[in-house]
């Protein structure tokens, strides 16, 4: 599963926001997650782990869309 953030956008949601907020998560941690992480399907949700920082996104064309986020 391949994913380029060199031409998507992060779009994490409210929620996310929170959460990034809440457990000292940065934009950069959580790009890197998704970009360069060990990723698992469930569904349309990918979940992408990193340095113990997991994000679960969703991708559409040219967007990541970020449910949630949290360290493991």
């Amino acid at each position: 599963m391949e994913v380029s953030m060199v031409t998507c956008a992060f779009r994490p949601s409210a929620h996310a926001k929170d959460r990034m907020i809440e457990r000292g998560i940065s934009r950069q941690e959580a790009t890197e997650a998704i970009v360069k992480g060990v990723k698992r399907q469930n569904g349309p949700r990918i979940f992408a782990q990193l340095r113990g920082i997991e994000v679960v996104f969703v991708q559409r064309p040219c967007n990541h869309y970020v449910v949630t986020l949290y360290r493991r």
